[in-house]
Order: structure tokens, then C-alpha cells, then sequence
């Protein structure tokens, strides 16, 4: 094996051990057809090139399920729970886009979804059909510190109220999900590769 062989394998197996990707099928909803995918929540775990950890969320309606829609249609609503064993607060969730977006704690769901540790809102009447932002400075977090679901509150990993649909764009639905979306190894192995390739190059806000 060349010397160049073994730095680019050393390398991918470097970045893979920092760099995980994992996406989520939001597939429930408390006033429409279970099983159907209403969203996805994808969590992208990795280190920048100041080694201050990084866990990425990124929230996709998926438009197709809701035909037809409205000028406004989208999600305004985004919930998430922690791993209790850590010190997370609304300091450490930074780049949201959309920035008008505000942070609320312990929030019920509704729809029968029950409670979950950090809700995201949108100002107003503001939807979005995508959601990001990042969780910043907590050392040692992994995606699945983010992926976790409390048995009381029904045990859902994620929640979103999605508007804007229907005949005259005045419908609304609450949806939820924890359902993993299988990464092939190969596949997870190039995405890793190039996630971390990704983070290294990103510039951060510090929270």
C-alpha cells in the first residue's frame, strides 16, 4: 500500500470515528394516515477544526405528503429531547435558520405526542419547509444523546406541527416519529468521510 493509500485510509478512518450521520422518519400524525413520511429529522455528529463539538440538526417537511398547499405551508413548530445526563441548555443551540426562530423548554406537543425537553418556533405565522441548527460545546455528545424518547410521553424521539395544506391551506397536523432510516455501510462510510471533510472546513459561531 502507498504512502498516499494509507493517509487517505487513515484519514477516512479518522473522520469516520468523529463523524456520523443518522436520519428519522417522522411518520406519524395525530389527524392523518400513519406510516406516511411527513418529515425527516437528520442528525450529523462531528468535531470542527477548533475541536469544539458539533451535533447538526436538520429538519425536512416533506411536501409531497401534503397536496395540495397553501402560500404558507410548512412547519412552525420543532420538538426534541436530551439525554438528562447532560448539561444542555437554549445557549448551546446555535445557527438556527431560520434566525427568527426562538427556543422554549419542557413544551408539550400536543396531539397526543406528550412532553419533550426543547421546543423550536417559529415568530408568528413564520413556517419553513427545512430547519436547522446545531448544538454546540456540549464535549462527548453523540446523535444519540438527541435521539432518545421518554416512555410516559409515548416514547417519540422527535415532533413537528406541520400547516398550510389542504383545499384552502387551513389545515394543520401534529407528527412524530423515532424510526431510524437504514444507512447501507458503504453508503455510511463515504457520507462520514465527506461530513467530516464538511465540518473541518465550516465556520462556527461560538455559542
Amino acid at each position: 500500500m502507498s504512502k498516499i493509500t494509507s493517509a487517505v485510509v487513515l484519514g477516512l478512518g479518522l473522520i469516520t470515528a468523529n463523524a456520523a450521520t443518522q436520519t428519522y422518519v417522522l411518520n406519524e400524525s395525530n389527524s392523518l394516515p400513519d406510516g406516511v413520511n411527513y418529515a425527516t429529522v437528520t442528525l450529523s455528529d462531528g468535531a470542527d477544526a477548533s475541536n469544539l463539538e458539533y451535533v447538526d440538526f436538520l429538519v425536512e417537511v416533506t411536501t409531497s405528503a401534503f397536496t395540495p398547499v397553501g402560500d404558507n405551508f410548512g412547519m412552525d413548530k420543532f420538538y426534541f429531547n436530551i439525554n438528562k445526563a447532560l448539561s444542555v441548555t437554549a445557549a448551546n443551540i446555535v445557527d438556527i435558520d431560520p434566525a427568527s426562530w426562538v427556543i422554549n423548554t419542557n413544551k408539550n406537543a400536543g396531539g397526543g405526542f406528550g412532553f419533550f425537553d426543547f421546543e423550536t418556533k417559529g415568530a408568528g405565522n413564520s413556517r419553513t419547509l427545512t430547519l436547522s441548527f446545531s448544538i454546540a460545546n456540549v464535549l462527548g455528545d453523540t446523535i444519540a444523546d438527541y435521539a432518545r424518547g421518554d416512555v410516559e410521553d409515548g416514547g417519540e424521539f422527535f415532533s413537528a406541527h406541520i400547516g398550510g395544506f389542504g383545499e384552502d391551506g387551513e389545515l394543520s397536523t401534529k407528527v412524530a416519529g423515532s424510526s431510524p432510516v437504514p444507512v447501507p455501510a458503504a453508503v455510511w462510510l463515504l457520507g462520514s468521510a465527506l461530513g467530516g471533510l464538511g465540518f473541518m472546513s465550516r465556520k462556527r459561531t461560538s455559542a
